[in-house]
């Protein structure tokens, strides 16, 4: 018995999607017994539900002896007709039955070989399903995912993308287009949004009667982003895993959704074979969500904002822009306080007549905190110390100081700390400097220009 809760490809809809049309073959009267029975077989054995199987095996057999399926003649038809009886029958979305692609004499599994390396990718495949990630207007983020390929695949791509979007003030993640995938790598990006080991979903599997749990992992390769606004579009074509993340991203209310109702296929499982020309979908498992204690089979995740799906995107960006604007106001006027206490403080200390030990004392851990606030880098700092260091050389040297704790590596920093030193006769405390610098910086030409810094202060005080 093939373990499919045990693969990456628990929830994958998309699997075998990625083949052309199979060629049309005509199929006898025989050969639909054959496949019907196969059929029947395979779900009393592996559908999660026993009592559904059994159920929906004695309705197939009362269909096909009543003429259900005589109308279809060729074998992508009748597939058709087959899968959407079963869906209907069983209400079960991931039940498929699909016809292999032909080749001349050639089926089965050496047909879906050929198939799959002698036509061009399916669009998205080559990045794992990460066909898009940029950074719109008001500073929001967009990823545009087609499909949760297995994580050892698709990490890298997910990791890259997330890495680009890590300092925008609102995520968009479009599933309108997604079909599904590994629960891993549902469990893998739902990571990004959450900082506690909340239980995100569980799997049911007939086999073994054993539950998988999936919780929010506690490290993913970027950064993780709880805060961040976020939003997620749906169509009538995210379904399985895309239904999975949107659902879980809902339930723990984390996100809103943008779009259309979902296809409502929750029920993960695997593909068997049916026979050399016809495989089968079969949901051997379950998802059970740890809020709701149900799922999303048949009815699908409904949005928050329901909206046509060629109309999701510019909604969910009106949407975005909106609660950015409000973050934003609410931002300005907290960095309004903390950058009047800042000045105020630093104008403290620029008008101080006291030695540098006791401005450090009394001043800088309160001008870190607020640094800290503010978020400023070193680059801003340090520019405030730049119109200083000729005519307040102590300030500047304050400054500074603070400075290198946020870049240890930024030869101007010290070049200048050791200048302003220099301008207020402490040689011995600017030459230090320049050997902090020197044991510090990386590349020849950052050593050089630390050095020809000394000589240049050196030079110059020998000469008063």
């Amino acid at each position: 018995m093939t373990s499919f809760k045990k693969t990456a490809l628990s929830i994958a809809l998309f699997i075998g999607l990625n083949s052309q049309t199979a060629l049309a073959q005509a199929i006898s009267k025989a050969e639909k017994q054959q496949v019907i029975d196969k059929v029947s077989e395979l779900m009393a054995e592996h559908y999660v539900y026993p009592e559904v199987a059994t159920k929906t095996n004695q309705k197939l057999k009362q269909a096909f002896e009543q003429g259900e399926f005589a109308a279809h003649t060729d074998s992508e038809e009748f597939a058709k007709a087959l899968s959407t009886w079963l869906e209907e029958t069983a209400q079960d979305r991931h039940l498929r039955v699909r016809a292999n692609p032909v080749n001349q004499e050639v089926k089965g599994a050496e047909s879906r070989l050929r198939d799959s390396l002698l036509n061009p990718p399916r669009f998205g495949s080559q990045n794992k399903g990460v066909v898009g990630a940029k950074v719109l207007e008001n500073n929001i983020g967009y990823m545009d995912l087609r499909g949760f390929y297995r994580l050892t695949e698709s990490q890298p791509y997910i990791d890259s993308a997330m890495k680009l979007l890590a300092n925008t003030d609102a995520i968009i993640i479009d599933l309108r287009k997604n079909g599904g995938g590994s629960p891993r790598t549902v469990q893998y990006l739902c990571s990004y949004f959450f900082d506690e080991p909340l239980l995100l979903n569980s799997l049911y599997y007939r086999e073994d009667n054993e539950t998988i749990d999936y919780h929010v992992l506690d490290e993913v390769a970027g950064d993780k982003l709880p805060d961040v606004p976020l939003y997620v579009l749906t169509s009538n074509r995210t379904a399985s895993a895309a239904e999975e993340f949107s659902y879980n991203m809902q339930t723990r209310k984390r996100a809103t959704l943008v779009g259309e109702t979902t296809r409502g296929a929750a029920n993960p499982g695997g593909m068997f074979t049916v026979n050399d020309n016809f495989r089968m979908f079969v949901a051997t498992g379950a998802a059970i969500n740890p809020v709701t204690k149900t799922n999303w089979e048949t009815v699908g995740v409904v949005p928050h904002v329901a909206t046509e799906k060629d109309q999701a995107l510019d909604k969910a960006i009106e949407l975005a822009s909106t609660e950015v604007e409000k973050n934003w106001q609410a931002l300005k006027t907290q960095r309004e306080q903390s950058l009047d206490k800042l000045l105020a403080l630093l104008n403290d200390v620029k008008q101080s007549e006291k030695s540098l030990t006791d401005l450090r004392q009394g001043y800088q851990k309160q001008t870190k905190a607020l640094l800290n606030t503010l978020n400023l880098t070193d680059r801003e700092l340090a520019n405030l110390a730049y119109d200083s260091w000729e005519t307040s050389p102590k300030y500047a040297v304050f400054l500074l100081e603070i400075a290198v704790t946020f870049n240890e590596q930024e030869t101007f920093l010290y070049e200048y700390w050791a200048r302003a030193l220099a301008k207020m006769d402490q040689l011995s405390e600017a030459k230090s400097v320049i050997d902090i610098g020197l044991s510090k910086v990386k590349g020849e030409e950052h050593v050089k220009m630390l050095k020809e810094t000394l000589a240049e202060i050196t030079v110059s005080k020998n000469k008063l």
